[in-house]
């Protein structure tokens, strides 16, 4: 199967308002057009026939106009717009389509976008953070164990978080809670689990997977978090630091979190790529926090890092989405 046109899908940052205004640019969890631009420039550079397609709205016009997309591989980079099912937005209206398409499936997406579904579905097999996910203050847990750390269910880019997010007492929870309620509606309280911040950026699907590459993050010079959380101020501001893990922790450690990581992505559906995000404790526990089934793909973040520290260029890396995908399109062409 070979494909002769390609076509990046996305909704960009400017559609939407700044969700952090003392970021010095424009801040929200989609990707901005120059990112866009750039994955498209460095795809071209390479030989591929990409376009900047649109967004969510340009696909309902295209359903809306029964058009046929032959020989043609979407890459799904669009969070979707505004709605609660936002995530999957794209994706479902790429089926109905009927289009091939890079990325993973609208359930997978959905189910991923809901960091307590997820929790409770990779919890035999991972790690997890305890935790419970309220709509009111009526429902608090019982039972806690401070500090915890209250962020919403459903959001990414690190929206609703900040250090004031991290609980010591009961008081503290119930002073901030209501406020994050009336923004986000469904909010967990979880445990607040010391450690390394550690990323793992996925590309593969099941038995043929090409990158799992594991990043750690620092802030001011320190890599292990005792009561730390990356906010919106720290991700809007791009105050953190990322590097390859494997230039500080061990094979075993490494080696746990690319398993973890491949665990998650399979027991989830999820399809091509991904980005995993743990902490890691002092005694080598491996805990799981979310994974994101549409990262943002860009030179600032983990796909850019891996990019500079292993010295690949950035196309070449974002071709191995296109290729995992051909090749996952084409094993079911064969099987059909």
């Amino acid at each position: 199967m070979k494909f002769m046109k390609y076509y990046i899908i996305a909704n960009t940052r400017d559609q939407f308002c700044n969700e952090y205004e003392s970021s010095s640019k424009h801040y929200n969890d989609h990707p901005s057009r120059e990112s866009i631009d750039f994955i498209t420039s460095e795809l071209n550079k390479i030989g591929y026939d990409v376009e900047f397609y649109g967004g969510v709205e340009k696909l309902v016009k295209a359903y809306d106009s029964e058009a046929k997309f032959r020989d043609t591989l979407f890459l799904n980079f669009s969070d979707g717009l505004s709605q609660k099912s936002r995530k999957a937005q794209s994706a479902i209206i790429l089926e109905l389509l009927n289009a091939s398409y890079a990325g993973s499936d609208p359930l997978s997406l959905l189910i991923a976008g809901n960091k307590s579904y997820t929790k409770k579905l990779v919890s035999e097999y991972l790690n997890v953070a305890r935790g419970q996910t309220i709509f009111s203050k009526t429902n608090l847990p019982i039972d806690l164990t401070f500090p915890v750390v209250l962020k919403p269910n459903k959001e990414g880019s690190s929206l609703g978080i900040s250090q004031e997010s991290i609980c010591r007492t009961e008081e503290d929870m119930i002073r901030i809670l209501p406020n994050l309620l009336s923004r986000f509606h469904e909010i967990i309280i979880e445990e607040y689990i010391e450690g390394y911040e550690i990323n793992c950026f996925i590309i593969g699907n099941k038995g043929e997977y090409l990158l799992v590459e594991p990043i750690i993050c620092e802030y001011g010079g320190v890599k292990f978090f005792k009561r730390f959380v990356f906010g919106v101020e720290e991700k809007a501001n791009r105050r953190r630091k990322e590097y390859l893990a494997r230039n500080f922790l061990n094979d075993d450690e490494l080696q746990s979190i690319r398993n973890a990581t491949q665990t998650a992505f399979e027991l989830l559906g999820m399809q091509d790529y991904a980005r995993a995000d743990f902490r890691l404790q002092k005694n080598g526990r491996l805990v799981f926090l979310e994974i994101n089934g549409n990262p943002v793909i860009s030179e600032t973040s983990e796909i850019g890092v891996i990019s500079k520290e292993l010295g690949i260029s950035f196309g070449k890396i974002v071709e191995k989405i296109i290729i995992t995908a051909t090749n996952r399109l084409m094993n079911q062409t064969n099987h059909e």
